[in-house]
């Protein structure tokens, strides 16, 4: 039996998405889920307000708002979002309101009435799934022109998560726990079961499976820990490598924390949304996310933006800006997002043989609300191995080298993603940094990137040869799927030490580093031009002294970064 996905929100479209098929009209009697999103009221003072709760220069550092008080202060016009839910209801759709949003479930017909549309099944040509997506042109009614961001959940399909697992091979070298304690300096770090933190998962993607993380456990001899809390669709019967290498590593690195499961069944908007509409006791203090796409392919509908089969950087762009503010909310309320840089370098999966030599940002990568974490790898010639854990034992662990960019180029299954951001402006947290950056020589010619946008990644960490345990059996991962995680697990132990939420990290680490540059191992080697099907590219960023765009600040130095963040916060 094939498993139906709803049509999802942000995704690629039907032109960039060779792995979908159109194989009928989607029936009309099937029932979907979509968000309306209604306008924020408000949003230079939550800007405002987020800067400054995220500054530690700012009086008002580390002064969160609640779930309450921030959906109150962005809330869309009670009678305007009134008038929306009127014309949504008139449709026959059964929905329910938030404070800038309205969550709806209606059938294919009503949907297809309502924007004078048709809706075809696409199924996935590997995996056999299903979607159901709103096809060709549409239209709204002037009356909803101004009321409506966009409507989420109708257009796209699902995004892949990122990483790539395949089956350990003979003389494979590992990275595991042992590696990253050793390298980044974790010996004797401690977390607190006052700090949560979570792996991110997206479109139901399915779970983890606990015979898988006990084994783990036991092969690399780490602290034992379990999941406290599972939030979304659960399905331990069907383990998945993203989801079993988020738990495994976040876990491992946050030894201590108290580790959450969550799995979105939409995208970024919905899962900011389901955050703040959560509760104060139901989100974690740390979020790890492990997904990406195109920034301009953020496509979603709306009466003024076209759909993105035709031509949609409108609709796209009016989408990240819209998330981007939702992300604010987010961090306002004091959690931290982390999420993946991406896995095909400066071009990413829209661009896989680089036939544009302009650089295709990733998304959310690219938002400057939240802390994006690029990968590395060990040169090949400074590897040392080692290691006392059982699987140690009986395989070559590595055991620390010299850090360069992760690249099919050196012999990784990824590439290193980062660039700026087309839509946002180059925050001012990392201002000096970047402007360093883009005066020298690591980047490509102007036209080719938005050298006033957002530079990412912000972080970075060991992204190749991932020791995970999935279903019964030793498996390897690459992926700034990796490193999102293990950055994540460090912050949680920063978390740990500072006795608190961090709330939106990115303004701290680069504190951290203008008073101590040495808290980050600064990666000077390698470029993130390839992508995961090509070397024939021209144009990307290259690694340099300080700030890139390739691995960022670096990778942690954690006595020095812990030092660093109790001199800046006077703790």
């Amino acid at each position: 039996m094939l498993r139906i996905v709803a049509a999802l929100a942000a995704l690629a479209a039907a032109t960039a998405s060779p792995m979908w098929e159109k194989v009928s009209r989607a029936p009309k009697f099937e029932t979907i889920d979509f968000t309306v999103a209604t306008p924020i009221s408000n949003a230079e003072g939550l800007q405002a307000a987020f800067d400054a709760v995220s500054n530690p220069g700012s009086s008002k550092y580390g002064m969160f708002m609640t779930k309450a008080e921030i959906n109150e202060m962005t809330a869309t016009p009670g009678w305007m979002k009134n008038e929306v839910l009127t014309w949504l209801q008139s449709h026959g759709h059964s929905c329910s309101a938030r404070s800038d949003s309205i969550k709806c479930r209606g059938s294919v017909g009503a949907v297809e009435k309502m924007l004078s549309a048709r809706m075809h099944t696409y199924q996935h040509k590997k995996s056999g799934d299903l979607v159901h997506q709103l096809d060709g042109s549409y239209t709204f009614p002037a009356s909803m022109e101004g009321k409506i961001d966009f409507v989420s959940g109708l257009q796209g399909f699902p995004a892949e998560h990122l990483g790539r697992a395949r089956k350990v091979g003979a003389g494979e070298q590992f990275t595991v726990p042992e590696t990253l304690v050793s390298t980044y300096n974790l010996q004797g770090a401690k977390g607190s079961s006052s700090i949560t933190q979570a792996a991110a998962e997206f479109q139901g993607y399915p779970a983890y499976a606990q015979d898988d993380l006990t084994t783990f456990i036991q092969q690399t001899a780490i602290p034992t820990f379990s999941i406290a809390k599972k939030i979304g669709p659960f399905n331990g019967n069907e383990p998945q490598p993203e989801s079993t290498l988020d738990v495994q590593y976040l876990g491992a690195v946050g030894g201590g924390n108290t580790n959450w499961y969550w799995t979105e069944q939409g995208w970024m908007f919905e899962f900011a949304q389901d955050l703040m509409n959560a509760g104060e006791s139901g989100t974690p203090d740390i979020i790890s996310m492990s997904y990406g796409w195109d920034e301009e392919d953020q496509c979603q509908i709306s009466p003024s933006a076209p759909p993105c089969a035709g031509g949609g950087v409108a609709g796209s762009k009016a989408f990240v800006t819209r998330v981007n503010s939702e992300f604010a909310k987010v961090g306002l309320n004091g959690i931290t997002l982390a999420a993946s840089s991406g896995d095909s370098g400066a071009h990413g999966r829209t661009d896989p043989m680089c036939q544009n030599p302009v650089t295709s940002p990733a998304y959310p990568a690219a938002s400057p609300n939240v802390l994006a974490v690029g990968a590395t790898q060990f040169s090949a010639a400074s590897i040392k191995t080692g290691g006392s854990s059982p699987f140690c034992k009986s395989n070559t662990c590595k055991m620390g080298g010299d850090e360069i960019v992760c690249s099919t180029k050196t012999g990784a299954l990824i590439v290193s993603g980062g660039g700026f951001s087309n839509v946002a402006s180059t925050p001012s947290y990392q201002s000096s940094q970047v402007s360093a950056y883009i005066s020298g020589s690591g980047v490509p010619a102007a036209g080719d990137f938005n050298a006033t946008g957002r530079g990412y990644p912000d972080v970075a960490a060991l992204g190749h040869a991932y020791y995970i345990q999935l279903n019964g059996e030793a498996m390897a991962v690459d992926g700034t799927s990796c490193s999102a995680p293990v950055f994540s697990g460090v912050l949680g132990l920063l978390a740990a030490k500072k006795g608190g939420k961090l709330g939106h990290v990115a303004p701290l680490l680069y504190k951290i580093y203008e008073a101590d540059n040495s808290a980050f191992n600064d990666v000077t080697q390698g470029d993130n031009f390839c992508t995961e099907s090509s070397c024939d590219c021209t144009t990307g960023f290259k690694a340099t002294k300080g700030w890139d765009a390739t691995t960022g600040l670096g990778t942690p130095n954690f006595p020095k970064l812990a030092a660093g963040m109790a001199k800046v916060l006077n703790l």
